[in-house]
């Protein structure tokens, strides 16, 4: 069935039929086209210092065809693998003036092909990447893997351009393969087109980012590092936004857009309401192994705006172009990105986006997918503007509603970055001549476009072209708003929650309930389940370990919206790398409260979330390694939880007594003098001036500390443990303080003695000792 647009004179109406249900879509008045914004180039891509090889090597072989006039042959002969060819010339601004085909010999079957027409390529570059016109080139035709080719060209007129050639482009084939884009036969089966899709994201270190990015089955949020795992259904990162496309760099599951099944409600486009769609998720050039070290980013410019998107299909050479398997999508897009540079000249594949059969999204041009990245596409018509196209030849192959709302996904999204709505007409000025308009010729067409529309092209084929007005319609139809609300089942940290074994993900959406067709559920890029369109939240099982889950949003039109998370599962409770520990610290001491630094000591094997102590003194702490705080001395007992964001629990107990021995119970050596008052500690204090005058305590503990009283006039006095001076204090202050630790000393469990000794310091020799507290 042939879908076909026509836009009259006032308002016409497309009525089409999605799946059971009716869209009516309004157009405006070619009068109330909108003018279009003026462009601006921001500049160019930077070049990639290094940059990385592809995973998957492209190879071009050319073989001479010898022109005899207006004609020329290449009899059929052996050659090294290919899958894609074309054929090429000297002069880029000439063109053979006759019918060129080929045919070629097949790698599986050893059978030669019919002769196939080749068509005169109608896509070139704009601004600094059109300076060098390069060689002229047909319209590549992917043939598959076939080892052999056979030529001619039936030239009207004096002769053909110098230089002729074919082409012969092999994509090469991931580990295993045979070459020419020939998979291995362990190599899984092309992916169904049945409706689903997937992915995740990033560490979690900080809000991912990604950042990083919508969707792996081609159809990407932010300080990590990590990129979800690539499988399944594609997601954002996890990050409350999902402003950011998700991408997939691995093309190792099978992934699959859905596909609309309800049918498409009646729509009146708006035309100066942007639609706030996300942008699918999409197969990254490193997952189809795009090769940069051969693009030439710094001929390509970025625009300020995208203004019209343009549809396109890859091949012009019948129905056979359709036989292929959306697992060889990768390998024609190599071919593809291979025989537009090698070949034609290019500074990279021509087009932002491409799409395979079954639906799938891959990133084309280099500069990323949300950027306004100026295409080699549209003939007058780049530096602005987007173009996608789709893997085929649709003069033949049916558009599918899975092609359809990828293409209205895109559109939605890049539009209405800059304002704009896929349905909305724009008048549009050529900036060069192309086959159709001379420079500066003006044209009115829909945002979101055919490339026929401004070039004499039969691309992107009838059957593909007779289905914009449905994706213009889809585009109108987008899942709205979508963010996460919350996680509960366990806690934050770092990008990432924590629970024991389910988590409750709940989430807001724009659209009401009646537009959403449901939500599924995705743990590691695998259908988890899934909930109606009314609901608001799901809880997932988690089992142990870190998952990536995503919450995805069908809109009754088959568009989605997604984003990601990351949970980890725990039920492993914490544990205590030492027993806890109990010290003095310095400061004022008083027979009512001793300053103590509490050591928890836990840890776990994903995240501690903290502690709570309950005796001697209460503290709900966090993942802290001390707590400085206070107890009253004679205390014995600690109780203390760990805690993880999971919300496991283990439990520990110590028995630590903090006891004060007063100058009184030390030896004597020397003078002291006996003071009283209520300053003291106890009201007691013993006082010396002479040198040597020495104090030692002895006592069975694990810690110790000296208490002072200190003046202008104090002096200086030495400290011994267990018969050793280990140090020197100057009691010296400016203000009078009292029960003063100026010292503590961590020791080994057991029977010490701690001594000091007067130095007898000139103009200041007095020393008044407080006594000493210790850990039992």
């Amino acid at each position: 069935m042939q879908r076909r647009l026509t836009i009259g004179i006032g308002t016409a109406v497309a009525v089409l039929a999605a799946g059971g249900g009716i869209a009516a879509l309004t157009w405006p008045s070619t009068s109330e086209a909108e003018a279009a914004e003026p462009v601006a180039v921001t500049g160019t891509l930077a070049a990639e210092p290094n940059p990385e090889p592809p995973r998957v090597k492209t190879a071009l072989n050319t073989v001479g065809l010898t022109a005899n006039g207006a004609k020329a042959d290449l009899a059929q002969q052996r050659t090294k693998r290919f899958s894609l060819l074309g054929v090429t010339w000297n002069d880029g601004g000439a063109a053979p003036d006759g019918t060129i085909e080929v045919r070629t010999r097949s790698v599986a079957t050893g059978k030669w092909s019919d002769w196939r027409k080749l068509a005169m390529r109608d896509d070139a570059p704009s601004g600094v990447e059109a300076g060098d016109l390069g060689r002229g080139a047909t319209a590549p035709l992917w043939v598959g893997p076939s080892d052999g080719v056979a030529a001619r060209i039936a030239g009207r007129g004096a002769g053909l351009p110098a230089g002729l050639r074919v082409d012969l482009i092999d994509p090469g084939s991931e580990s295993g393969g045979r070459g020419g884009g020939e998979p291995s036969p362990s190599a899984s089966a092309s992916p169904s087109v049945e409706p689903t899709t997937a992915e995740p994201s990033a560490e979690p270190t900080g809000e991912p980012t990604e950042p990083v990015a919508e969707e792996p089955a081609p159809g990407e949020t932010t300080t990590s590092t990590e990129e979800p795992p690539a499988t399944g259904e594609p997601t954002a990162e996890p990050s409350p936004s999902t402003d950011d496309a998700t991408k997939v760099d691995s093309l190792d599951e099978q992934v699959v857009t859905p596909t609309a099944d309800a049918g498409i409600a009646a729509v009146t486009a708006v035309t100066t309401a942007p639609i706030k769609a996300q942008f699918p998720t999409y197969y990254s050039r490193k997952a189809w192994s795009a090769d940069e070290t051969i693009t030439k980013p710094t001929e390509i410019s970025v625009a300020n705006q995208v203004q019209t998107v343009w549809v396109h299909h890859t091949y012009h050479a019948g129905d056979s172009s359709n036989d292929y398997e959306c697992a060889d999508a990768p390998a024609i897009i190599r071919a593809i990105q291979a025989y537009d540079i090698k070949s034609d000249g290019f500074s990279d594949i021509g087009y932002n986006y491409l799409v395979d059969k079954c639906g799938r999204l891959y990133e084309g041009r280099t500069g990323g997918v949300e950027n306004a990245v100026v295409p080699a596409a549209v003939k007058g018509f780049n530096t602005g503007y987007a173009s996608i196209a789709v893997l085929g030849d649709y003069r033949y192959a049916e558009s599918t509603d899975a092609i359809e709302t990828t293409i209205a996904q895109v559109a939605a999204a890049r539009l209405g970055r800059y304002g704009y709505n896929p349905a909305s007409t724009v008048t549009l000025t050529a900036g060069s001549a192309n086959s159709k308009l001379a420079a500066g010729d003006k044209i009115t067409v829909a945002r979101l476009a055919g490339h026929s529309d401004a070039d004499a092209t039969l691309c992107p084929g009838s059957n593909l072209y007779g289905a914009l007005a449905d994706m213009r319609a889809k585009a109108q139809l987008m899942v709205t708003g979508l963010a996460l609300k919350s996680v509960t089942g366990g806690g934050y940290s770092a990008g990432a929650w924590y629970v024991k074994n389910a988590a409750t993900v709940s989430w807001t959406v724009g659209n009401d309930s009646a537009e959403i067709a449901q939500f599924d559920v995705w743990v590691d890029g695998a259908v988890a389940g899934n909930v109606p369109g009314t609901a608001r939240s799901a809880t997932v099982s988690v089992p142990a370990g870190k998952h990536w889950v995503t919450i995805v949003a069908r809109h009754t039109s088959g568009s989605t919206a997604r984003f990601g998370v990351w949970i980890f599962g725990d039920t492993t409770a914490p544990t205590f790398r030492a027993t806890p520990a109990v010290l003095l610290r310095t400061g004022t001491y008083s027979t009512g409260s001793v300053p103590v630094t509490f050591y928890p000591n836990g840890a776990d094997n994903l995240k501690l979330a903290g502690y709570t102590v309950s005796r001697p003194v209460a503290g709900n702490l966090g993942p802290v390694t001390s707590w400085a705080t206070a107890v009253r001395p004679g205390t014995a007992t600690w109780t203390v939880t760990a805690r993880d964001l999971a919300g496991n629990t283990r439990g520990a107990t110590i028995t630590r007594a903090v006891l004060l021995s007063p100058e009184t119970a030390a030896k004597k050596t020397g003078t002291w003098t006996k003071k009283t008052g209520s300053a003291y500690l106890g009201g007691k204090a013993l006082s010396a001036t002479r040198k040597n005058a020495k104090l030692t305590w002895t006592f069975t503990g694990r810690h110790a500390s000296l208490l002072f009283s200190r003046a202008a006039k104090s002096g200086k006095v030495a400290v011994y443990v267990d018969g050793k001076k280990v140090t020197t204090i100057d009691l010296r202050s400016s203000k009078s303080l009292y029960r003063q630790a100026v010292w503590t000393r961590n020791l080994a469990y057991g029977k010490h003695t701690v001594a000091i000794v007067v130095q007898g310091t000139s103009g200041r020799p007095t020393v008044v000792s407080d006594g000493l507290a210790y850990v039992r």
